[in-house]
């Protein structure tokens, strides 16, 4: 006797195990589920406060008729007033259609609700990052793999960890606000955003991403975001850490009819923040005497007085193609912002040569490295020699800024 309790017990302990994974109850209350519909022909068509109706392919089959009795007394529906009714395989496909589609709808606006809650952290992050960044004077934001460091500095810092899902969300987020295509992970991309904070303080961002191996041998992105902050940097070349005599002779190299001016140095020096307080310094000196333009990619800081031209390769907006239209502008003064190939070092030189004052940065650590880099580039080292006026080469180092102001009467080249 007593085993054959334990043995009633143990089958209906098993019953309801295999009964509850196939019934659930939620916001609507008791359902079945779409498998299980299909596998035993049978549908939900009512349920109310007297009792709750299914749909059968087969009226008959007292198995199916046991199952649904069983579950409506064990979750305690309608006091177990369950009715049944046959159905044609007609009424009983266009109930299982209802239902797929149902459940198809609830799973759609579940995903929906998933990816609007995650863009929206990932908006958040971005946001918060930026600001830290900014308050602590970060010039580069770096996000790879499960990390994200800042360049203070000169020096990379860690900042946060990141799971794989928020680190995927959060370069969506960037590069759905640079204009990148987001779907492509397979090669390097650019673009660029304005930030702004709740003190409508407007900071620019540019932004670079390439693929890389991750540390489990899967594809990954390291993405950079470059910040220019022209608030927290004021463009005057008095404020920019030089020294007394180095300021003279930068101001000096603003009186130029002529020449090409390279301002040098490794990434995150401010080689553009001192190009862009010399241009102020021209403007503020000629008033509006000169006519200014600048060929950059893109422009980094929005100067009052100056042309600012953005280099768009795709929109066949090249360096060469510009520069034919920068020429009809009659300028007094280009400043081209990156030399980084052959064509921009030969149109810097072609442009010193046909009288302008051209100011361009270069990627070098010493005035003779960058003639060799020029040269390197494939800019003609005679031409060089006639039009260099002089190189700037800086660096930051903790809270000072660390230049050397070279004017330079004759360059030799060999």
């Amino acid at each position: 006797m007593e085993r054959r309790l334990l043995k009633r017990k143990r089958i209906s302990m098993n019953t309801y195990t295999a009964l509850w994974w196939r019934f659930r109850m939620n916001e609507r209350g008791f359902e079945l589920s779409p498998v299980f519909c299909l596998h035993n022909g049978a549908v939900l068509l009512n349920r109310n406060k007297n009792a709750i109706t299914f749909g059968l392919l087969d009226s008959s089959n007292t198995r199916i008729r046991r199952r649904l009795e069983n579950a409506a007394n064990i979750e305690k529906i309608n006091h177990g007033k369950v009715n049944f009714i046959p159905l044609s395989r007609e009424e009983f496909n266009r109930h299982i259609s209802e239902i797929f589609s149902r459940n198809d709808d609830c799973s759609e606006q579940k995903k929906e609700e998933e990816k609007n809650r995650a863009e929206n952290e990932a908006a958040a992050l971005l946001d918060a990052l930026i600001g830290n960044a900014c308050s602590s004077g970060a010039t580069d934001i770096h996000i790879e793999e499960n990390l994200v460091r800042f360049r203070v500095k000169g020096v990379l810092q860690k900042e946060i960890e990141l799971s794989g899902e928020r680190k995927q969300a959060l370069v969506r987020r960037i590069k759905l606000l640079a204009g990148m295509n987001v779907v492509e992970q397979r090669i390097g991309q650019d673009g660029h955003f304005v930030h702004s904070d709740e003190n409508a303080r407007r900071i620019f961002v540019r932004v670079s991403s390439i693929p890389v191996v991750g540390s489990k041998s899967c594809e990954e992105e390291s993405v950079v975001l470059r910040l220019l902050d022209s608030t927290r940097v004021p463009l005057e070349i008095e404020s920019l850490g030089f020294t007394k005599s180095q300021q003279e002779d930068l101001k000096a190299l603003c009186t130029l009819k002529n020449g090409l001016v390279l301002i040098c140095g490794p990434t995150g020096a401010g080689k553009s923040t001192t190009a862009g307080a010399l241009l102020e310094e021209i403007r503020k000196k000629f008033s509006e005497g000169k006519k200014i333009v600048s060929l950059e990619d893109p422009p980094e800081y929005v100067l009052d007085g100056v042309s600012q031209v953005k280099i768009e390769s795709a929109h066949g907006m090249d360096f060469s193609n510009v520069l034919k239209s920068v020429f009809r502008q009659d300028p007094d003064v280009i400043f081209i912002g990156e030399i980084r190939d052959e064509e921009s070092a030969k149109i810097a030189v072609q442009a010193s040569l046909t009288g302008h004052l051209v100011f361009a940065t270069l990627h070098t650590s010493s005035v003779s490295k960058a003639v060799l880099r020029l040269n390197d580039l494939g800019a003609n080292p005679k031409l060089v020699a006639e039009v260099l006026r002089a190189v700037v080469i800086q660096n930051l180092n903790e809270g000072v800024l660390d230049a050397d102001v070279r004017i330079i009467p004759e360059v030799v080249c060999e």
